[in-house]
């Protein structure tokens, strides 16, 4: 319960913060390299062996369905889960970017719903999934402040975005004790999990800076990334 706790608590601390607060885009923008690698890096390194130790081939199938539904997610998202939100008209609450943010935010916390002990490398998805979400909250927040939504009413939005990432851990848990085979029901969350992941971190590396250009500080957030990342997996 550990997991789901910290993942309502840090994007709505994030998400809250966006309402009182803004942030320097330069280190906003390190920040997503970094969350991009790392979490690029734990689907190289943790998730796509578990998901292929577990299903088989089968696993590319659903790694491009996630990729594919990512894809169909950012229609109403704009773009908001690799740091942009692209065309949203500011004097209007963004109710199909909140959809979408809910679906998406359902689908990244259903690795965390299943009732054993955790292996390897699985605190470090638990922390990935947050690095993710931490930024992801606080644009969200700034558009809610941006669409002139009372404050009240914000912070029920967030409120909600929140709870959305715990609700797929539980739902999660819910259905892998009614299947039969509970692993390979996690390799299927787990590739569908990868080909989200594969979306944004690539995105978001290639569009951390409206220029797409690869200076010294944000290779270094990218390098720093993906070492973490395989640092917290192989010494799990």
């Amino acid at each position: 319960m550990g997991d789901l706790t910290l993942l309502f608590a840090l994007p709505f601390v994030a998400g809250v913060a966006a309402l009182f607060a803004k942030v320097d885009g330069r280190h906003f923008t390190m920040a997503l390299s970094f969350s991009g690698a790392y979490i690029l890096g734990l689907s190289f390194f943790h998730i796509l062996p578990v998901s292929y130790a577990v299903i088989g081939m089968n696993t590319g199938l659903l790694i491009v369905a996630g990729f594919l539904l990512q894809v169909l997610l950012e229609v109403l998202t704009k773009g908001i889960e690799h740091g942009h939100a692209h065309g949203i008209d500011g004097r209007k609450v963004p109710y199909a970017l909140l959809i979408g943010l809910a679906i998406h935010s359902l689908l990244e916390g259903m690795p965390f719903g299943h009732g054993h002990e955790h292996g390897q490398g699985e605190d470090a998805l638990l922390l990935g999934v947050i690095i993710h979400k931490l930024p992801e909250a606080f644009i969200l927040g700034t558009v809610l402040r941006s669409s002139g939504v009372a404050r009240n009413r914000a912070l029920i939005f967030i409120l909600l975005f929140a709870c959305m990432s715990p609700l797929g851990g539980l739902l999660s848990g819910i259905i892998e004790h009614r299947v039969s085979d509970a692993p390979a029901f996690f390799g299927v969350v787990m590739a569908l999990v990868v080909g989200i992941f594969l979306h944004i971190a690539t995105t978001i590396i290639y569009e951390a800076d409206k220029g797409h250009r690869f200076n010294l500080g944000k290779f270094t957030a990218i390098a720093v990334g993906f070492a973490l990342a395989y640092l917290s997996v192989s010494l799990a």
